[in-house]
């Protein structure tokens, strides 16, 4: 669990819209406050609280209006030190980290604990604990929408960083306070809801989409070998949404285990689209799924043509009653790298297949 409030004053507990703002004010900066507490001074056990309260909690909000000393000298007990006068006759554990109004802040264990004197009718001290820093990931499918999304996320005081994964498609990370994130996320939902997919893992945010519709997915590739159903492979739960795929390296498998025609290989051969466009047919209809993906083509270093060069490669996606997508890359670098981008690609396009069910809704919560 991670932060908690203690208020150590009957006189703010029946403070009603004081509270409330307190709450809110900590919130803004810290996260929201899962637990809190109130206790007297003249309670026998109020210790015993404050120290089960320490152990379930990252953060502690200690905050009193007319028991501060009396705070100071529980939290000198709980953490074994000793007290100290400070500025203004603060009263304070010697060990407290920093001291700035009527505010300080301590360590106990893994704990942060920030005790503050408050007036109600007063601005608050300050608050010392860090904000924690939360990350949140996003894909972005429309090169148009950088500048919108990135003012917004400005305007919320958020830090991002980006990285073009292909053509039409960006990775966003971006840092802030969980509060302002939570807002952020309710403006991408408003405003560019068709265009992202929130995530940290392109391959993973797919999948989950697909297991929560329970569509399932399937898969037939040359190149590759086995790379792409690998990628599927990678998460948990996909047992759901994925049975089966084939790895058709040679001619005479493309023809033997997803039916592409001898004809098809003759005429383009086993890198055109039209190979593709067969290969997806072919393996959506053998294990009956709702999409499937495609690949073939030249990983290199050999094999090239004046045609077809290194780098050449054919990649398709496909929903059942919808038309299919076949895309040709050319792409640049070592047999690892042209391999790689070509599941991220089969993966892109996928989306592309049926967009109104990939980008059917925003979590409204971070991930953790």
């Amino acid at each position: 669990m991670k932060n908690a409030l203690v208020i150590l004053d009957h006189a703010i507990l029946y403070d009603r819209p004081f509270v409330s703002y307190l709450s809110r004010e900590i919130a803004a900066h810290v996260g929201e406050i899962e637990t809190v507490h109130f206790v007297s001074k003249r309670d026998d056990d109020v210790v015993k609280v404050l120290e089960e309260v320490i152990a379930q909690h990252r953060h502690l909000f200690v905050v009193t209006a007319e028991a501060f000393s009396f705070a100071g000298k529980l939290i000198a007990t709980i953490c074994h030190d000793g007290l100290v006068l400070k500025e203004k006759d603060m009263l304070v554990p010697f060990k407290a980290e920093k001291v700035t109004g009527n505010s300080y802040l301590i360590h106990h264990g893994s704990t942060a604990i920030n005790v503050l004197k408050v007036d109600p009718v007063q601005k608050l001290p300050q608050i010392l604990i860090d904000a924690p820093g939360e990350e949140l990931g996003l894909f972005l499918f429309d090169d148009a929408l950088q500048a919108d999304l990135e003012r917004d996320a400005r305007e919320l005081e958020l830090g991002f960083e980006k990285v073009r994964m292909t053509e039409g498609l960006w990775h966003y990370r971006i840092r802030g306070l969980a509060s302002a994130l939570k807002h952020f996320l309710r403006r991408v939902d408003e405003r560019y809801r068709e265009n992202v997919l929130v995530g940290k893992d392109f391959a993973e945010v797919v999948c989950r989409r697909l297991m929560e519709e329970g569509a399932t997915v399937t898969a037939a590739e040359s190149c590759t070998g086995g790379l792409l159903a690998s990628e599927i492979v990678r998460h948990s739960g996909v047992s759901s949404i994925f049975e089966g795929s084939e790895v058709t390296y040679s001619n005479e498998m493309k023809q033997k285990l997803i039916g592409v025609k001898s004809s098809t290989l003759r005429r383009y051969g086993a890198v055109s689209q039209e190979c593709v466009q067969e290969m997806l047919g072919g393996v959506i209809e053998k294990f009956g799924a709702d999409f499937a993906m495609a690949i073939s083509g030249v990983a290199g270093p050999g094999g090239g043509t004046r045609q077809k060069p290194v780098g050449t490669v054919y990649v398709g996606a496909k929903c059942r009653g919808k038309e299919m997508i076949v895309k040709r890359l050319s792409l640049k670098g070592d047999r690892t790298y042209i391999r790689e981008m070509s599941v991220l690609w089969a993966f892109r396009l996928l989306v592309e297949t049926n967009r109104a069910l990939f980008f059917k809704k925003i979590p409204k919560t971070l991930d953790k």
